[in-house]
């Protein structure tokens, strides 16, 4: 499943080097991919970026505990008349 293979992780950068922010266990080699993200150039206040980190982490915890609707279904939905 592709959410098992991906996780957001929260960091910033110290003398030049990306410094994770919370613990993270990988073996060593482990490949990451790492994309910026800049706050400031998506045009959100900071309200409104801690009240989407909020609902993103809601939603985490939600997929992790199983609580999730098949994207078919989802699909179903939007494209009903």
């Amino acid at each position: 499943m592709y959410l098992d293979q991906v996780t957001a992780l929260k960091a910033h950068v110290v003398n030049g080097k990306i410094v994770v922010d919370e613990p993270v266990d990988l073996p060593d080699g482990s490949e990451v991919r790492v994309y910026l993200y800049d706050a400031a150039a998506e045009g959100m206040s900071v309200q409104e970026r801690t009240a989407l980190e909020e609902r993103l982490e809601r939603s985490i915890a939600q997929a992790d505990a199983g609580n999730l609707i098949d994207a078919d279904d989802v699909l179903d939905e939007l494209n009903r008349p």
